[in-house]
């Protein structure tokens, strides 16, 4: 990435699920991310992943064009259907948050 160009913006999320909902999580979870590359043009890259030993545990690995770009994210429909359906099924939940310093 060129000094030229702007900073991306990279979102880290861990969640722990509560044993009765991980699999209607991860399905809402798979449709929220495909939603957001499909109709936000600011966001390149929602990878959800699934530890193998512990299915319970998802991570995200989100990536931005800008900050902004993920804090409208933030508030699309999409989302907001997501948080407030799936909020009730999480047991853990931690955000991080990083500029990327580059690519492979």
């Amino acid at each position: 990435m060129s000094s030229a160009q702007t900073k991306r913006f990279v979102v880290v999320v861990d969640f722990v699920i509560k044993d009765e909902h991980v699999e209607k999580f991860r399905s809402a979870m798979i449709a929220n991310a495909a939603a957001s590359v499909s109709d936000e043009p600011g966001c390149t890259v929602f990878d959800v992943c699934v530890a193998p030993a512990n299915p319970k545990h998802i991570h995200l690995y989100e990536v931005y064009d800008t900050k902004a770009d993920f804090d409208y994210h933030l508030k699309t429909e999409h989302f907001l259907s997501f948080n407030q359906l799936t909020t009730p099924w999480v047991a853990d939940k931690r955000v991080q948050t990083f500029d990327l310093a580059g690519q492979a």
